[in-house]
């Protein structure tokens, strides 16, 4: 049976939910079929501009600056549209990631979430940390740009289409993670 499950990033103008901005939402939604993806039914990715300028941090690792994000604006239907598709969301980070999300699109709260970090123990399996980057490396997987919503989920994607010999070369990492149960769903807050 065909699932979908779509692969979300975000690159932000901080680390908190709370007081910081979603500046790029990338998510492709592939078809999962037979332990891996097997075809990317949809892809989104968009930059939002920030009611503050991009900290010079934050473009110096993502390439991202307030002249490229003036007068954009997510496409939150599109968005929701690919999300409701998916019978699962994949983020490398997902607390993070789904701080940012749930805040733009609310409705992803109730969604079942995984975790491609905590979920997947990659230090058991011989990495030296589960840092997304790093483990694109050590599977040999070619990177154009790191630290670009689209680009990261996509290589996310490719990243848990591989398998490793502790889980046997029938299943992938992504067929492990989708196993799993989903993360618990955050307590929303009444203020």
């Amino acid at each position: 049976m065909t699932k979908h499950i779509a692969f979300i990033d975000v690159e932000t103008t901080g680390m908190r939910a709370d007081t910081s901005e979603v500046i790029e939402l990338g998510v492709m939604l592939g078809e999962f079929d037979q332990n891996r993806i097997v075809r990317v039914a949809e892809e989104y990715c968009e930059f939002q501009e920030p009611f503050y300028s991009i900290p010079s941090i934050i473009t110096r690792i993502t390439g991202i600056n307030d002249q490229m994000v003036r007068g954009k604006t997510l496409d939150m239907d599109k968005i929701l549209s690919i999300l409701d598709r998916a019978d699962g969301i994949v983020a490398h980070n997902a607390t993070f990631d789904r701080g940012f999300v749930s805040r733009l699109l609310p409705d992803t709260l109730d969604m079942d979430w995984y975790c491609s970090v905590r979920q997947i123990k990659w230090k058991n399996y011989g990495f030296e940390n589960g840092k997304l980057q790093q483990l694109l490396r050590a599977h040999r997987i070619d990177v154009q740009q790191a630290h670009r919503a689209l680009d990261d989920a996509k290589n996310l994607a490719v990243l848990l289409n591989n398998s490793h010999p502790q889980l046997g070369m029938e299943e992938t990492y992504i067929s492990y993670l989708l196993n799993k149960n989903p993360l618990k769903k955050p307590m929303q807050s009444r203020f």
